[in-house]
């Protein structure tokens, strides 16, 4: 594991105890996310970087096939396993680059995406995971500014800026057609299915 991957893996092993208490979410904006990926009913999802599993009840609601969460931190995953041990939830500890799975309808990035330092090599990756016409959603229920204030007050050696939408989209582009894109006071979101 590369030295930032380890730091990534140890800066939210230190924060599992605290995260879900910690962490502000709003229900409304996180049930918008999940509405808007359409996961067909029977569908696999991934939700990349799951955490915690924050978005799981959302998703679980959708009745999918499986429920494929993957995180660097074994201490969220615990987290996640306790709060949901649904038998079509599935977790894996480890770098989602490095999975050899593919044919999932939906892919979620749930406040993460800035921790993934290649960006080019993440967007190759989610198209290579998901099905013809499967959708990723990259989302963020706050505002980017937000985002990269808390990041720069104590997590810059594990995140990256987080660019303006059209700027990060152009990783995507080529690869996916991007039909939703929304960078507000409440939400950064970017979306598109693949080609």
């Amino acid at each position: 594991m590369d030295s930032r991957l380890e730091e990534t893996k140890n800066f939210f092993d230190e924060k599992a105890d605290t995260w879900d208490n910690e962490s502000i979410y709003s229900p409304n904006l996180i049930k918008a996310v999940v509405e808007i990926s359409g996961i067909p009913q029977n569908g696999r999802v991934i939700d990349i970087a799951c955490g915690t599993g924050v978005l799981f009840p959302f998703i679980l609601e959708k009745e999918p096939s499986e429920l494929f969460g993957i995180d660097l931190s074994d201490k969220m995953l615990e987290k996640a396993a306790k709060k949901f041990p649904s038998p079509s939830v599935r977790l894996q500890s480890g770098d989602f680059m490095d999975i050899k799975e593919d044919c999932f309808d939906i892919a979620f990035v749930y406040r993460a995406y800035p921790h993934f330092p290649d960006k080019k090599a993440f967007a190759k990756k989610l198209h290579t995971i998901l099905k013809t016409n499967g959708r990723f959603v990259i989302a963020h229920t706050e505002s980017r500014a937000a985002i990269n204030q808390r990041h720069k007050k104590g997590a810059m050696h594990v995140s990256d800026i987080l660019l303006p939408i059209e700027e990060e989209a152009v990783y995507f582009n080529g690869l996916f057609d991007i039909d939703i894109k929304a960078d507000t006071d409440n939400i950064y979101i970017i979306s598109g299915k693949r080609k």
